[in-house]
């Protein structure tokens, strides 16, 4: 391993521990989210009518700050892997499979030899899903993407929900990755529009609890509500077969109170829900804790000096670029599998 390499990794241990609760006696896989604002690459994307992050768009995007956006998502996800590395990330913001590519072939993170999944989606401004993962810790068996779509409007178009089914600890794995429309145009006026991404959530983890009411289903992403608004709570409170619990989040470090914030208020848009398998230790696999953790590490935040306190070191401030790395905070949950605690 080349000594640049290994000194990083050293470094990243020492200077931000993630704490691993519990995981001394038993067997865990880490997966993660994070909504990475605007990774774009610097290539231009003539398929769609979208230019702010062309070098000549009004962001200026260039090849230079895509090198350091990239650095900057890289060292975000081997801080949270630590040695062993994640099992599962899960991306939102990202451009395409390309930036994906980068990031794991291109960074120190190739000795992971992470594999991807990704599939492009109809968004407006051609921002997807994606995730990576390690094969060693996990094996996709079926994968695909979930539009959202409008019934009564046939120009609307969002983000796909990403689907992926496969083994975790040699134990049957329901991911669904998600990026609901934003509240950009106020609250109330963009709330139907996250329902929609619900409803048709709602409709494919029915139809596995239907078919396995022990299955192990796993719901990560940017919902753009908290746990107590209406979409998030239609999935939680709704009719059974299947209700899910959101997970409580728990800052590491204790320095935020969200994973975003917006006019000096914290929100918790980055969510993780389980199905009853998860929490009620039904299933084989089982959340460590109950909970999941917003990763606010201190490289991560700046100080707020508007509203006091600390917020996340973004991209961009409006259309002025600030050189951080995202507006939100990653957030990660350790799972384990029951027959790992067999002697």
């Amino acid at each position: 391993m080349p000594f640049r390499i290994l000194f990083f990794m050293i470094f990243y241990m020492l200077i931000f521990p993630v704490p691993m609760q519990g995981q001394e006696k038993t067997t865990y896989a880490r997966v993660a989210f994070y909504n990475t604002e605007n990774f774009f690459d610097a290539t231009p994307d003539t398929t769609i009518n979208y230019s702010e992050f062309n070098p000549d768009g009004n962001r200026h995007w260039t090849k230079q700050r895509y090198q350091q956006k990239l650095q900057h998502i890289y060292k975000v996800i081997a801080a949270l892997g630590q040695w062993k590395g994640l099992a599962i990330m899960g991306f939102s913001e990202i451009e395409n499979r390309h930036v994906l590519y980068d990031l794991t072939r291109n960074t120190p993170l190739h000795l992971f030899h992470y594999k991807i999944i990704h599939f492009d989606s109809p968004d407006k401004r051609g921002i997807d899903v994606g995730m990576i993962y390690q094969p060693a810790l996990f094996k996709p068996l079926f994968s695909k993407a979930i539009p959202v779509t409008n019934p009564n409007d046939s120009l609307f178009t969002t983000r796909d929900i990403l689907y992926v089914k496969g083994l975790l600890m040699n134990d049957t794995l329901h991911l669904f990755i998600n990026h609901w429309p934003s509240r950009y145009s106020g609250l109330l006026n963009t709330q139907s529009k996250r329902l929609l991404a619900a409803r048709r959530l709602k409709v494919y983890i029915d139809s596995i609890c239907k078919r396995q009411p022990n299955a192990d289903i796993l719901v990560i992403g940017d919902m753009n509500e908290n746990p107590d608004d209406q979409a998030v709570q239609s999935l939680t409170h709704g009719d059974k077969p299947c209700i899910l619990t959101a997970l409580m989040a728990h800052p590491v470090f204790g320095l935020a109170k969200g994973s975003i914030k917006s006019r000096g208020q914290w929100a918790l848009f980055d969510q993780m829900l389980v199905n009853k398998s998860f929490t009620k230790n039904q299933g084989p696999l089982y959340v460590q804790g109950k909970s999941f953790y917003i990763f606010d590490a201190r490289f991560l935040l700046e100080e707020d000096v508007k509203n006091m306190g600390l917020k996340p070191n973004r991209s961009f401030v409006g259309f002025k670029y600030h050189g951080g790395f995202s507006d939100h905070l990653p957030v990660y949950v350790d799972i384990s599998a029951h027959n790992n605690q067999r002697p």
